[in-house]
């Protein structure tokens, strides 16, 4: 039987290392990533490919639940939430979860927790070999009858676009039209960018600089070195230190500018 690839995701290093010492005592599972954040949880599923993922939920700028909506429905894997917090059982299986480990948890539960995920992980192999031979014999027949090539658009920052007003955008495993009036503002993440728009966020890999560039500066300007704000939903400007401000958006979120970028502002204030 092959190993299964498990990666945990947790901003406590102690409750990360934890996890990975009592995964030791089975030989079935190879702990690929350790990672203290929810981008490092994003970029090591799409690097490893993992079928298990212990989770915490409450950690700061990208929750658990909020990793699980950037990845696409190819990458998910099986997810066992760990947390310190109650309330959030009913929404972790909405996100079908495996299971669901309050700390602090006893060995008995946590792998109790752990054999029922690797009977799923199983059941899964065994299914997607069944469906992996059906894809087969349609790829063929599809093929014979259609020598033409698809069309998409690829992932990547230069071939985000703007059509009709809509920018382009490739994320779990579809390809969005988002109205430039829905976006509230962009933000500066590592080597990615947030896109927000109402109740959620697309993660895309490009920079600030790009975005700046694109997006049109009539409606969008840059009030920081990680921020964009779409003008359209600013509802209040509140002076701070030092010549800034602190913009308040549509959507409740405090924005501060930079005096570095305060000419952008020259046209609003």
């Amino acid at each position: 039987m092959d190993e299964i690839a498990v990666i945990i995701v947790d901003d406590e290093k102690e409750a990360r290392e934890g996890v990975a010492l009592l995964l030791e005592k089975d030989k079935e599972i190879n702990v690929k990533a350790l990672c203290k954040n929810g981008l490092e949880a994003i970029k090591a599923v799409q690097e490893h490919q993992p079928e298990l993922m212990f989770l915490d939920i409450q950690m700061p700028s990208i929750n658990g639940f909020e990793v699980l909506s950037s990845l696409s429905e190819a990458n998910l894997p099986e997810v066992i939430f760990i947390t310190a917090f109650d309330q959030y059982s009913l929404k972790a299986f909405e996100n079908h979860a495996v299971d669901y480990l309050l700390k602090p948890f006893t060995d008995d539960r946590f792998f109790k927790a752990l054999e029922f995920a690797k009977k799923r992980i199983y059941a899964n192999r065994k299914n997607k070999e069944n469906s992996n031979l059906t894809g087969l014999l349609g790829d063929i027949k599809e093929k014979a009858t259609n020598n033409s090539p698809q069309q998409i658009v690829p992932e990547g920052g230069s071939n985000n676009k703007i059509i009709n007003n809509r920018l382009v955008i490739k994320a779990d495993g579809k390809i969005y039209f988002v109205d430039l009036s829905q976006i509230i503002w962009v933000q500066a993440y590592d080597y990615y960018v947030k896109i927000h728009v109402k109740e959620r966020f697309y993660l895309v890999r490009e920079s600030m600089k790009k975005m700046e560039q694109f997006l049109p500066s009539e409606q969008f300007i840059r009030v920081h070195k990680s921020s964009i704000i779409n003008l359209h939903h600013v509802v209040e400007l509140e002076p701070y230190f030092n010549n800034e401000f602190v913009a308040t958006m549509s959507n409740g979120g405090k924005i501060k500018t930079s005096r570095n970028y305060r000419d952008n502002l020259s046209g609003i204030l």
